[in-house]
C-alpha cells in the first residue's frame, strides 16, 4: 500500500510510474531468482558414506563427549572427565539444567572458550537472565510489602 501512495505522490508522468514498477518487477524476479538458487542446492550433506552412518546408528555404538572426545556411558547426564552436559535430555530436566548452566558459565569464568564479541556478549546475557531474579533491585518496597 506506501509503495502506491509513494507512486501516487511522486508520479508527475506517466514514464516515471512505468520505470518505478518495472524497478519492483525486476527486484522481485531477481528475489524469486535468490530464492530458487538457493532451494535447488543440496538439501544437507553428508560428511560421511553409509558406512559410518550404520556404525553411528548401531544400538552398542559407544557414544563421545563433544567437548573432550571421551566415551560416556548411554545414561549419564555429564561428561566424567571434563563435566560437560552428555545427557540427551539434561539441558530439558529442571535439577540438572542448574548444573549444566553452572558449567557454562565456569567456562566463561575460567576463560576456556573462543573470545569473540558474541560469545562475551552471549556470557553476559544468559547471567542476567538466569539471576536476574536475585538483583537487590528486584525487591522492590513495594514488591516486599506485597509478601
Amino acid at each position: 500500500m506506501s509503495i502506491l501512495a509513494l507512486i501516487n505522490q511522486r508520479a508527475t508522468s506517466p514514464e516515471w510510474t512505468i520505470g518505478f514498477l518495472g524497478v519492483i518487477a525486476l527486484a522481485g524476479y531477481g528475489i524469486w531468482g535468490f530464492v530458487r538458487w538457493l532451494l535447488s542446492g543440496p538439501v544437507s550433506p553428508d560428511p560421511w558414506d553409509e558406512q559410518v552412518t550404520a556404525e553411528v546408528a548401531k544400538e552398542e555404538a559407544t557414544p563421545l563427549c563433544h567437548r573432550c572426545l571421551l566415551p560416556h556411558e548411554v545414561s549419564a547426564d555429564f561428561c566424567s572427565h571434563c563435566g560437560a552436559t552428555v545427557g540427551q535430555y539434561t539441558n530439558w530436566l529442571p535439577y540438572p539444567y542448574l548444573f549444566s548452566v553452572g558449567h557454562t558459565l565456569r567456562i566463561g569464568t575460567i576463560g576456556n572458550f573462543r573470545h569473540s564479541p558474541l560469545t562475551i556478549g552471549g556470557f553476559l546475557l544468559l547471567g542476567l537472565a538466569e539471576y536476574a531474579l536475585f538483583s537487590p533491585k528486584s525487591f522492590s518496597p513495594a514488591v516486599c510489602s506485597a509478601f
